[in-house]
């Protein structure tokens, strides 16, 4: 129940010539303790209205003042204890405005980025951004292993970054990963702000610079993807299906395997591949090539598709969309471990994996003489193009289509 306060001329006690006692009178419903505040004035000089000294008492000022102390005392023990909500009684006010000791400090809560970041995956991840809450959820992990689970937006500042970056590069994590970690965490920080959670003055990307480096370059050159594509593997083994994806990626202009494993026939149109990304969100056709037709049809009814069947039989489920994450890591993971055996097979000394694919295309559609821009327009870039929904918008589809057989063909050739 909330309390209140008034200052009372005590008329049921006299004292000397005709005064009476102040008090301070705190309620709480119909219960009241009272306390008496050492002065001592006759009733006609007592405003009760107004709760003050009237001008006409010789020592009204002091006496005005000292009432005046006496409120704000009250008053603010009173507020704290609305905030602590502890349930606090007139009697413990009255012990803590008239003593020497001050009143427990109010707890707030400071805004917690580990929190923050915690309801802010699982609402990507109810929401369907299932690469962006694990994106989300690798950053807030690391940050919590770090600095634990109540760690305050506003306790990381410059030097706490830092320090933060100094720990991961003696665990050995690559500044690239990093990198990531940190844009990630100035994305909460951006987000919280703009949600009115913590203060802009809390910004710690002010002075720190996320750092990159330059990655490997990850493509082959034509003699290895031929090497690659020509080696003899039995057929329907393990490390044979493996490499057929790979090839099938390289042939759709280096698609991302996310967006290959999860290929219906539905996304089969008027001999193309139309599908939207994952990661983007762009619209992608893509010419099929009749060596992916080849590779396809180890899997797929192609004179027949089923439209919603899967193209490929890796994954066993679309339905739910954190295990067909899951899932689909695990694909890349596989896939990656079998095409590092596969390059040794052709000795080739490199880390080979499935982004392969897709710089192998561009090196080799580079080496052939086509430009930097028919080249980034078969991959999907839009160079700034902000009205582009369409992949290949800009050129026609048949310059891509085109580009993208003489490729194939420079890797196939027998």
């Amino acid at each position: 129940m909330k309390l209140t306060f008034k200052i009372v001329l005590d008329k049921r006690y006299k004292k000397g010539k005709d005064t009476y006692p102040l008090k301070v009178r705190i309620y709480c419903g119909s219960d009241y303790k009272e306390k008496s505040i050492d002065l001592f004035i006759p009733e006609t000089e007592w405003d009760a209205a107004s709760q003050t000294v009237q001008p006409s008492f010789a020592e009204h000022e002091m006496y005005n003042a000292k009432v005046l102390s006496v409120k704000s005392k009250v008053q603010k023990q009173i507020l704290l204890a609305d905030l602590n909500d502890t349930g606090t009684l007139p009697e413990e006010i009255i012990k803590i405005a008239f003593s020497n000791k001050t009143a427990p400090k109010t707890k707030i809560d400071k805004p917690c980025i580990i929190k923050y970041g915690e309801a802010l995956i699982k609402q990507l991840t109810n929401s369907g951004k299932v690469g962006n809450a694990f994106v989300y959820s690798c950053a807030v992990n690391k940050l919590k292993a770090f600095a634990g689970d109540s760690f305050p937006f506003e306790d990381l500042t410059y030097k706490k970054l830092t320090e933060f970056q100094d720990c991961m590069l003696a665990e050995q994590i690559k500044v690239n990963t990093i990198s990531v970690y940190m844009r990630t965490i100035r994305a909460m920080f951006n987000r919280a702000i703009r949600e009115g959670v913590i203060p802009a003055t809390c910004y710690p990307f002010s002075a720190y610079r996320i750092k990159n480096e330059k990655t490997v370059n990850r493509t082959l050159t034509l003699k290895e993807m031929r090497s690659i594509a020509k080696l003899k593997l039995e057929p329907n083994t393990p490390v044979w299906h493996w490499r057929n994806y790979f090839l099938l990626s390289f042939c759709l202009i280096g698609i991302n395997f996310a967006d290959l494993l999860t290929l219906t026939g539905g996304n089969i149109v008027d001999g193309r591949i139309v599908f939207r990304r994952k990661k983007t969100g762009k619209i992608y056709t893509i010419k099929v090539h009749e060596r992916a037709i080849d590779i396809l049809r180890n899997y797929a009814d192609m004179d027949k598709p089923e439209k919603d069947k899967l193209l490929l039989p890796v994954l066993k489920q679309t339905c739910d969309p954190v295990k067909l994450k899951k899932d689909i890591w695990q694909a890349i993971k596989t896939c990656n471990e079998y095409l590092v055996r596969t390059a040794e097979d052709c000795s080739i000394s490199k880390n080979i994996s499935t982004y392969y694919g897709r710089y192998t295309w561009s090196n080799i559609a580079r080496s052939l003489g086509y430009s930097k821009d028919i080249i980034g327009q078969g991959l999907g870039h839009s160079y700034g193009n902000a009205t582009t929904s369409i992949y290949l918008d800009d050129y026609d589809n048949g310059v891509i289509d085109a580009a993208n057989a003489k490729v194939i063909a420079a890797v196939f050739r027998r």
